[in-house]
């Protein structure tokens, strides 16, 4: 197994992680904040913060890992129709497709990202927003550098 074989396993292993985590710390902090209300009457302030940009990170994360096992939504009633000889074809189309949609998408989430780095607002608990922010643009990279692999590797994915 060559170095950018294993490299390729850890990043895999290291997104499931965060998501797992992740995941994990949103339901914690979520029973805590409910608890702490209904029993002492407040809650931790930063809580509520924290739980909308995790499930921003979590629905990125996730969009990542479904493109990468290619669960993710598809429209594909004319590619089960066409003949086997272009489905292919299609599929790599649809698929370079994607990944430029998702490299535009990147492109303009940077200008997002370092307008609010520019502003210097903070999130929740002197974390900047642009931080919490930066998954949407890594992400939309990632499912785009992955849709435009697919859209060249010579594999036949019926």
């Amino acid at each position: 197994m060559n170095a950018l074989t294993k490299l390729h396993k850890l990043l895999l292993k290291a997104e499931m992680l965060v998501l797992t985590g992740l995941l994990i710390s949103l339901i914690l902090i979520a029973v805590v904040q409910v608890l702490m209300r209904n029993v002492l009457g407040g809650g931790l302030l930063w809580a509520d913060a924290y739980t909308r940009i995790s499930v921003l990170w979590i629905a990125m994360l996730g969009a990542m890992l479904a493109s990468r096992e290619r669960n993710h939504i598809t429209i594909d009633i004319l590619i089960r129709r066409m003949p086997e000889r272009w489905k292919t074809t299609v599929r790599r189309i649809t698929d370079g497709l994607t990944g430029l949609v998702c490299f535009m998408a990147a492109w303009f989430t940077i200008a997002f990202v370092e307008q609010d780095y520019a502003y210097g607002d903070k999130a929740f608990a002197d974390i900047p927003t642009w931080w919490c922010e930066a998954i949407i643009p890594f992400a939309f990279a990632i499912i785009a550098l992955r849709y435009g692999v697919a859209a060249f590797l010579n594999e036949n994915r019926a």
